[in-house]
C-alpha cells in the first residue's frame, strides 16, 4: 500500500497545479468566448488549434512519456546513470532534427493540411484561407511542446512532477496576456495564435533548472543505431495512436461539425473543455503519477502487484468520474451559462454547448479508463492489442459519426466519441485479462455499483436544487452563486451516502493526508 500511497501523493501534487492550470485555462477559454463567440472566426481558430493541440494532447499526455519512461527507468534501476544520461541526448538530438523537419513541413503544407480536418470550411468564402494562417502561426508549437515532452518524462522518472504538472499553466497565461494585446494583431485570432507559441517557449524553460538539478548536461550525441533509441521509436508510433484515439475521435467529430451550422466546431471544443475540468484535475494527474511505477513493477517482473496498482486506479478514476459524469449531464446549461455565456457567446451558443456536452458527459468515465489502462499495456512493453483495438475504434467512430449525422446534430460527434470510448475500454479490459489473468473487475465492480448508487443520490439532489424556483434566476453573479452552492451540496450528499455505504476508497484517498 506505500506504494500506491506515493502515487496518491504524487497524483495530489499533480492534480493541485494541474486544477490551477485549469482554473487559467478556463480564464483562456472565457476570453475566446468573450471575443470570437461560435461564429466563423471562432470555428477557424478551433480548427487550426486543434492541429498542434491534438499532437500535444498525445505526445504531452501520454506517447513520448509511456514510450520514454520505461527505457529510461530501466537504466535507472540497473544503476546505469551514466548511460541513462547518454540516451537521454541522443534522444533530444533525435528529436529537435525530426521535429524541426516536421515543423517547416507543416508550415509550408498548411493549405493542404487544414482542409483535412475542416473541409466544410470550403463554403464560406475566406473561412479556410484564415484557419491556414492561423494554423502556419501555431504549427511550430508541435516542436516545442514534443521536446517538453521528453523534458517531462526526464523529471516523472526522478519523480519530480511539479514542474511537468506547472508547465502548461505558462501556455494558458501566454494566451490570455496577448487576448488583451489583440490591439497590436489584425484580429484577436491571430494574436491569441501568438500566445500559443509563447507559451510553448515558455512551457519547455520552465523545465530546465529542474533537469539540471536532476544531474542531465546536454551533450549534442547523434546515434540513431543506440538500441535504446530503437525500442523507444517502436514503441512511439503504436503508443501515440492508441493513446490518443479518444483526442482522434473529437477531431473526427469536429471535422463532421465543420459541415453543421456555423459555431457547431467551436461548440464542440467549448464542450470538450468543460471534461478536460475533471480529466485534466485528475484523471490525467494519476495516469502520469502511476507510468513510474507501472514500468519498475514490468521492470521488477512484478506482475501480480501491477495489477493491484491497475485495479487500485480504476477503482479511483470511478469514484471520481461517476459523479462527475451525472452532474455534467444535469448541470450542463448553468455551467455553460455561467463559464461563458457573455460577449459574443450568445444564449444560442449556450444550448449548442450544453447539447454536446450532454453526450460527452456520458462517456467520462470511459475516457478516463482508456488513459489508466494503456499504461498498463505499455509498461509491460505490449503495443500491438491498444493499437488493434483503436483502429477498430476509430473506425466504429466514423461509422457513429454518419448515423448520428442528422438526429443529433452537434451531439452526433460528441456521442460517438463517448461510444468508442467506452468500446475501448470492454475491448482493453478483456484482452489484458487474456493476456496477463484477472485484475480483479469483480472488486471494481462491487465499488462501483456504491458509487453509482451515491451519485444517483446527489443527482436527485441536484436535479432539484436545478428546479427551485428562481434559484437559478438573476444576475450573473447570482446564477454562479447557485451553481456553486448545488456543486457544493451535491458533492457533500456523494460523500455522504458513499461515507454511509462504508466505499473503501474514501480511506484510501484520506491516508494521503492523514497517514
Amino acid at each position: 500500500m506505500s506504494e500506491h500511497r506515493t502515487v496518491l501523493r504524487s497524483t495530489s501534487t499533480i492534480s493541485t497545479i494541474t486544477f490551477i492550470s485549469r482554473i487559467f485555462g478556463y480564464i483562456r477559454d472565457s476570453r475566446i468566448a468573450f471575443l470570437l463567440g461560435t461564429g466563423d472566426l471562432a470555428d477557424a481558430y478551433t480548427i487550426a488549434y486543434r492541429i498542434p493541440n491534438l499532437i500535444r494532447r498525445i505526445v504531452g499526455e501520454g506517447a513520448v512519456s509511456s514510450a520514454f519512461i520505461p527505457v529510461f527507468s530501466e537504466y535507472l534501476t540497473a544503476g546505469k546513470r551514466k548511460e541513462a544520461w547518454e540516451f537521454a541526448n541522443i534522444m533530444l538530438a533525435a528529436a529537435m532534427v525530426f521535429l524541426t523537419v516536421v515543423t517547416i513541413l507543416g508550415i509550408l503544407l498548411s493549405p493542404w493540411i487544414v482542409p483535412v480536418f475542416a473541409y466544410g470550411f470550403r463554403v464560406t468564402p475566406g473561412k479556410l484561407e484564415i484557419t491556414t494562417v492561423l494554423n502556419r502561426i501555431m504549427f511550430a508549437y508541435i516542436a516545442l511542446i514534443s521536446i517538453s515532452a521528453l523534458a517531462s518524462g526526464v523529471l516523472q522518472s526522478f519523480n519530480r512532477f511539479a514542474a511537468p504538472a506547472f508547465a502548461p499553466l505558462l501556455v494558458n497565461l501566454s494566451i490570455i496576456v496577448f487576448s488583451f494585446l489583440s490591439g497590436f494583431f489584425s484580429s484577436p485570432a491571430i494574436a491569441m495564435a501568438v500566445g500559443v507559441v509563447v507559451g510553448g517557449v515558455l512551457q519547455l524553460s520552465i523545465q530546465i533548472p529542474g533537469l539540471i538539478g536532476s544531474g542531465w548536461r546536454f551533450h549534442w550525441i547523434w546515434d540513431l543505431a543506440h538500441p535504446g533509441v530503437h525500442r523507444v521509436t517502436t514503441l512511439l508510433a503504436p503508443r501515440m495512436f492508441a493513446i490518443g484515439i479518444v483526442h482522434i475521435d473529437v477531431l473526427i467529430g469536429t471535422q463532421f461539425a465543420a459541415s453543421m451550422i456555423a459555431g457547431s466546431a467551436a461548440s464542440i471544443t467549448f464542450a470538450d473543455r468543460v471534461m478536460e475540468l475533471v480529466l485534466g484535475g485528475y484523471v490525467i494527474a494519476l495516469s502520469t503519477a502511476i507510468l513510474p511505477l507501472l514500468s519498475r513493477q514490468a521492470v521488477e517482473r512484478r506482475i501480480d502487484e501491477l495489477k493491484k496498482t491497475l485495479n487500485f486506479a480504476i477503482r479511483l478514476v470511478l469514484f471520481v468520474t461517476l459523479p462527475a459524469s451525472v452532474g455534467l449531464v444535469l448541470l450542463r446549461k448553468p455551467i455553460i451559462q455561467v463559464l461563458f455565456e457573455r460577449g459574443e457567446f450568445s444564449a444560442t451558443s449556450t444550448e449548442l454547448t450544453a447539447w454536446a456536452l450532454l453526450f460527452f458527459a456520458m462517456g467520462l468515465s470511459g475516457f478516463a479508463m482508456v488513459k489508466i489502462i494503456v499504461q498498463a499495456f505499455y509498461a509491460l512493453h505490449e503495443t500491438r492489442a491498444p493499437v488493434i483495438v483503436a483502429s477498430v475504434s476509430l473506425g466504429l467512430n466514423i461509422a457513429l459519426n454518419f448515423l448520428f449525422f442528422h438526429p443529433l446534430r452537434n451531439g452526433g460527434p460528441a456521442l460517438a466519441t463517448s461510444l468508442s470510448a467506452v468500446f475501448d475500454v470492454v475491448a482493453l479490459t478483456t484482452i489484458f485479462r487474456w493476456r496477463f489473468g484477472a485484475i480483479g473487475m469483480r472488486e471494481v465492480g462491487r465499488s462501483g455499483w456504491k458509487f453509482g448508487a451515491a451519485a444517483a443520490a446527489m443527482g436527485v439532489v441536484a436535479w432539484w436544487l436545478i428546479h427551485v424556483p428562481g434559484f437559478y434566476s438573476g444576475s450573473a453573479s447570482q446564477r454562479a452563486g447557485a451553481l456553486l452552492a448545488t456543486i457544493v451540496v451535491s458533492t457533500v450528499t456523494y460523500f455522504g451516502f458513499a461515507f454511509l455505504m462504508r466505499v473503501r476508497e474514501i480511506p484510501e484517498v484520506w491516508s494521503i493526508y492523514f497517514q
